[in-house]
């Protein structure tokens, strides 16, 4: 790997440019790398090989048995998770007609072709009782690169770009300098949008109906569950809202 400052995009004096940017991660990304990526809720650690989601693993520090997220978009969440139509209708509208960034967490489709083809060992890491998670973005770059990954058949693993126990970072200079190290591209658009949180992504369990994380915006989700779907949820102390 060359030095830190040749492998982040945009070069300094350029602008972001999504189409670009997008098919230069998906040329690293293809080709084994690691690459750090803008979220909207912190940066993330991001690879598609085994290999590259070892090392990627292994420089965060995070303990075995971690359970990791795929990163795609509603249409490939609507074919690996198993859900009935009304749900899948909520991250649609929550998504595509709301702008929101969510991780769902659903039971899988165990023999879709995609997830056969993950080594056994990856597909330990992203599995868990017969579930996977999923980071759903409304970000344009996040679903230009899922949409590239799709046309090779290969899926995009990670999680957030820190050190485990580090919290979360919401822009490059403050990842760890060997995440950074172990990144082969970084892409760096700046201060993130929900920094403001200091969370990570909300998780649902779309299957249970039920809340694992109350991360970023969870005070617009429970919101909107209950507004649109009379769903409950429990109230995040940090920023009380009122459903009706």
């Amino acid at each position: 790997m060359g030095a830190l400052e040749d492998k982040i995009i945009p070069a300094p004096g350029d602008l972001p440019n999504v189409k670009r940017d997008a098919q230069r991660v998906f040329e690293v990304l293809e080709a084994g790398g690691v690459v750090i990526l803008p979220t909207e809720v912190g940066y993330g650690l991001m690879a598609t090989s085994a290999e590259a989601i070892d090392r990627a693993f292994a420089a965060k520090r995070r303990r075995p048995g971690h359970a990791q997220g795929i990163y795609g978009t509603q249409e490939l969440h609507q074919q690996l998770h198993v859900l009935d139509d009304q749900r899948f209708e909520m991250t649609r509208v929550l998504v595509e007609d709301l702008d929101m960034s969510l991780m769902a967490v659903a039971p899988c489709q165990q023999e879709h072709p995609l997830l056969q083809a993950l080594s056994p060992q990856t597909r330990s890491k992203v599995t868990k009782d017969g579930t996977i998670a999923m980071f759903i973005s409304s970000s344009t770059l996040l679903k230009e690169i899922c949409r590239l990954n799709a046309t090779s058949g290969q899926l995009m693993v990670g999680s957030s770009a820190n050190v485990s126990g580090g919290g979360q970072k919401f822009r490059v200079e403050d990842i760890e300098d060997e995440l950074k190290e172990a990144a082969d591209l970084i892409v760096d658009y700046g201060l993130q949008r929900y920094h403001v949180y200091g969370k990570a992504s909300l998780i649902m369990d779309f299957g249970q109906m039920k809340i694992l994380r109350m991360g970023s915006c969870y005070e617009l989700f429970r919101e909107r569950m209950g507004k649109f779907w009379g769903v409950e949820l429990p109230e995040d102390p940090d920023y009380p809202t009122i459903c009706t």
